[in-house]
């Protein structure tokens, strides 16, 4: 991933960060949502942590995280009423 897409994601991160933010009421919902996964600290030090964010990371967790053997794919008609749910291996 280049270094200007990684530049554009972290300024609109940022910008969504600082908007669901921008009141009491979405402050006080960050604060208990970081709770549940880990702590205040989080929340104060998400803003320095995604600025290092780095191409290199990007690819490290993606290698990681995002593996064939893991995909679910979900398909949807109009004609059917429910989700008909696949996973591809």
């Amino acid at each position: 991933m280049p270094s200007d897409e990684i530049k554009r994601a972290v300024k609109q991160a940022r910008a969504v960060f600082a908007y669901g933010s921008e009141n009491i009421t979405n402050q006080a919902f960050w604060m208990g949502y970081v709770e549940m996964f880990s702590s205040y600290e989080w929340f104060t030090s998400y803003l320095d942590k995604l600025a290092k964010v780095t191409p290199l990371d990007v690819q490290r967790v993606a290698q990681k995280y995002l593996q064939p053997k893991s995909r679910v794919i979900g398909t949807t008609s109009r004609k059917a009423r429910r989700h008909k749910w696949q996973s591809v291996f």
